[in-house]
């Protein structure tokens, strides 16, 4: 796993109580796909305030709604992909993961 995978689940660890704000995100990406875990760090951080709102307030409902359509579900994976990559290529690598050599 990445150093940037590594951490997000560290923070997935001491946060419990945000897993349940994600629930279009993990219907979308699955429960063993990592990548939800990134897209709630991005909606934490870097969504706009009425977004996350919005996502606190209906995702529960919402990814209900959508559990019966896959076509659906890919084109919000998509745009959950988006916010991901512009999350990771904004965000500041950690010094140490630099140094480490594979």
């Amino acid at each position: 796993a990445s150093p940037f995978t590594q951490v997000t689940g560290l923070i997935g660890a001491a946060a419990p109580a945000f897993k349940g704000a994600c629930w279009v995100a993990r219907k979308v990406y699955g429960e063993d796909n990592p990548r939800w875990q990134i897209y709630r760090e991005w909606m934490f951080t870097q969504a706009p305030k009425w977004f996350l709102n919005l996502y606190i307030k209906h995702g529960e409902k919402f990814a209900e709604w959508i559990d019966d359509k896959p076509l659906l579900q890919k084109v919000i994976r998509r745009w959950m992909d988006q916010r991901i990559k512009n999350f990771e290529s904004t965000k500041p690598k950690l010094a140490w993961a630099a140094e480490v050599k594979v």
